[in-house]
């Protein structure tokens, strides 16, 4: 596994959803994911930024006071207008506030709630 491969997939990232995120083709997603590409640094630069958005707004989502309610996006343009690349990166998001928090959490298919909701 490279570090793009692994950086990936700690953003909740598929590869067509890593090539579209960061405005390459697919192959080169692939290329770099089998380590027959060399990474450019500006490349693992914004993977990481996405984590550390996903971290922040989990970080949000865990100090809010009563019940977390997530909206779940239907497609990669609702993810959007939540804030999010695609629904892989909101799915990681939304994994590490569901591991973390010591209460339910609840998902949302209603893309409207504007309550209790964490986007970046």
């Amino acid at each position: 596994m490279t570090p793009f491969a692994a950086l990936a997939r700690l953003a909740g990232l598929s590869l067509r959803e890593a090539a579209d995120f960061l405005r390459v083709r697919e192959q080169q997603a692939k290329d770099m994911a089998s380590g027959r590409r060399s990474t450019p640094p500006g490349v693992i630069a914004e993977l990481l930024e996405l984590i550390r958005g996903q971290e922040t707004a989990a970080t949000r989502a865990l100090a809010q006071s009563g019940a977390i309610t997530l909206a779940v996006p239907a497609d990669d343009e609702g993810a959007r207008r939540l804030g999010w690349p695609c629904v892989g990166a909101w799915g990681a998001m939304a994994a590490r506030v569901v591991a973390a928090s010591a209460q339910p959490v609840a998902l949302s298919e209603a893309e409207w709630i504007t309550t209790s909701v964490v986007d970046i």
